[in-house]
């Protein structure tokens, strides 16, 4: 008995296919055309997609006008079919809420993005691309409720990457910044891209959120700092907050503080003016104000505007220590 030589044996296979291709006809093109239709109508996408492509590589294979318009009509629903299966696969982590499913919809889309890209459909790659850095959020702020940081960062990345434009990415970074550092800088980058990319896009809520929580770890840092007495490093940080919120009391209250701490009065009294101007409250959030102006005042010399500041100081929990400093410190007329 003889053998086909194998190198021949594959070659004739690959004629034997060449030849079905050329036999095929017409009408074996629009089964296959229909076959994949209803495929897709029954979400075996998969499934529908190669047949798809069956269809449009016999037309393909005729050459003629009707092998072109079924090789044409096939080609544009693939694409199509593609994006559906992607957005069944993201109903399908919208169901269990699992990060896995999240990640395999994530890789639909994106191949959404190449297919679309491949068969030239502007809509389905468009459709897709906007979905892909959502997604990638997504997953970011699931891993970062679970306090896996790290993770979350590069999903970040992903989303950052996917469209350098999308503004929340860059904010949640510097929430992320917060975690992974203790410089405050690595915070504050991200916090300034995000509203830079939030402002270039009109996202103006976006660009608050990031402008809020860079003025509030900086107010937050520079209280401890003058807590720990290092009033010089505070203060350069609660000026960089202004930069932020350059109307906030609180911010221009603690300046005051560390300026009395450090005997530069007349900076501590100028500072405690801005914080007032700016104080959107009552007698009782300002009475704390009015108690640094009044310490100012009074380890500055001046009675009078100390007595004065005190009596506005006497509000709420400062009421008592500024009664106690007009009383026996100050002796100031109005307690006599």
């Amino acid at each position: 008995m003889k053998f086909l030589n194998k190198n021949l044996l594959v070659l004739f296979v690959a004629l034997l296919a060449t030849n079905a291709f050329a036999q095929a006809s017409y009408e074996d093109a629009v089964n296959k055309y229909n076959a994949a239709d209803e495929l897709a109508k029954n979400d075996k996408y998969d499934e529908a997609i190669s047949t798809y492509m069956e269809a449009a590589e016999i037309g393909e294979q005729l050459g003629t006008p009707q092998g072109t318009d079924i090789k044409s009509r096939s080609e544009q629903q693939i694409p199509k079919v593609q994006l559906n299966k992607a957005g069944s696969l993201f109903n399908v982590f919208r169901t269990s809420k699992e990060i896995p499913d999240l990640d395999i919809a994530i890789t639909a889309f994106e191949k959404s993005v190449e297919i679309g890209k491949k068969y030239e459909d502007a809509r389905v790659t468009q459709a897709a691309q906007g979905y892909v850095p959502q997604l990638y959020y997504q997953k970011a702020t699931m891993l970062f409720k679970r306090e896996m940081f790290e993770d979350a960062d590069k999903a970040l990345n992903s989303a950052i990457q996917a469209n350098s434009n999308y503004a929340q990415p860059y904010y949640t970074k510097g929430l992320v910044a917060k975690k992974l550092s203790d410089d405050i800088n690595d915070a504050l980058r991200w916090f300034d891209q995000a509203i830079a990319v939030a402002d270039k896009t009109n996202k103006g809520q976006i660009s608050r959120q990031a402008k809020n929580a860079a003025h509030d770890e900086l107010l937050f840092r520079g209280s401890k700092l003058i807590e720990a007495k290092n009033y010089s490093e505070a203060i350069d940080l609660l000026k960089l907050a202004t930069e932020y919120d350059a109307e906030s009391a609180d911010v221009y209250y603690r300046i005051a503080e560390a300026y009395n701490a450090q005997s530069k009065y007349d900076l501590a009294i100028s500072n405690a003016k801005t914080a007032l101007t700016h104080e959107k409250g009552g007698k009782t959030d300002k009475a704390k104000i009015y108690f640094e102006m009044g310490l100012a005042y009074q380890l500055k010399g001046n009675k009078a505007e100390a007595c004065k500041a005190y009596t506005d100081a006497s509000y709420g929990s400062f009421k008592a220590p500024a009664e106690h400093s007009m009383e026996f410190e100050l002796k100031c007329s109005s307690t006599n």
